[in-house]
């Protein structure tokens, strides 16, 4: 009997789960959670409105004020080293209540404004308000963005099917993350399908809701199990799930040529194969 084929994406190391991490607003907070992410050894992305950076601010939302401040210019550079910084509108203005042309100022100056900073491009985004519709999506492409994160999450792990109306697995004020936490890191995915656990939020919540623990807990728990995720930036997740939608094949599913610069992991009939960028591999 001749078993049908699966060609099964895996992650860098043959492993079949990563985990991301984006917070938003670049507040005086994400020095702390920082400082636990480099602790665990858990990567992310911090999306940050340029023009706003060093503003000293104070919020309540109903409740004892708490510094909402942005983190200066000169340490954005230092104090995200190892993680993504992403757009996230220049003054933090919703991308669909302002005509194209300042939509379009908002986006690709912010995004001028953080490559200066980050000496590098910026390739990620994140929706101010979560305000998104058909242009704001054409105009992040025209700017060169290759994913852009939406305020509803999915509850689940699953894979992006559009880049740029990206969904979390959830938030973290979600009252089932651990619960989720501890289904996804378990060595039970079906058919070893990848599996994509994406957490949210904005750190100085954290002090709003004086539940620092939340993350704590959560960041502790996850790293025990680095032998089974792939800790990665958003963008890292965005290129390497390209670079395998990219592969090419021969009719008979023999040979897999890998036109990205990426080394991709791949599962078929239970045998792991690493391709190599720019180069192709014969199916065994």
């Amino acid at each position: 009997m001749v078993r049908p084929r699966i060609d099964t994406m895996l992650f860098p190391d043959g492993k079949s789960k990563a985990l991301t991490l984006s917070y938003d607003d670049g507040v005086v907070q994400d020095r702390r959670l920082v400082a636990l992410m480099n602790r665990h050894k858990v990567k992310g992305t911090f999306n940050i409105g340029s023009g706003i950076l060093g503003v000293k601010d104070t919020a309540d939302f109903g409740k004892a004020p708490v510094d909402v401040s942005k983190v200066e210019a000169d340490e954005v550079k230092f104090l995200y080293a190892g993680h993504e910084v992403a757009g996230h509108g220049l003054y933090h203005s919703s991308l669909v209540d302002v005509g194209t042309p300042a939509a379009m100022y908002e986006i690709i100056e912010d995004k001028r404004r953080l490559e200066e900073l980050v000496e590098g491009c910026v390739r990620g985004f994140a929706y101010p308000f979560g305000a998104y519709n058909k242009n704001a999506k054409a105009l992040l492409r025209l700017a060169g963005y290759e994913y852009a994160r939406v305020v509803p999450s999915t509850g689940t792990f699953e894979l992006p099917t559009d880049f740029l109306e990206w969904k979390a697995t959830c938030h973290h004020k979600d009252e089932n993350l651990m619960e989720l936490a501890n289904s996804f890191c378990k060595d039970n995915t079906p058919f070893r399908r990848p599996q994509l656990f994406y957490l949210w939020g904005h750190s100085y919540e954290f002090d709003f809701d004086d539940n620092w623990n939340v993350i704590e807990e959560f960041l502790e728990h996850v790293s025990r199990y680095s032998d089974l995720i792939w800790f990665a930036t958003n963008i890292e997740i965005c290129d390497y799930i390209n670079a395998f939608r990219a592969l090419r094949y021969s009719a008979d599913g023999k040979f897999i040529y890998n036109p990205s610069a990426t080394a991709v992991w791949i599962e078929i009939h239970g045998k792991k194969y690493r391709l190599e960028g720019g180069t192709t591999t014969t199916i065994q």
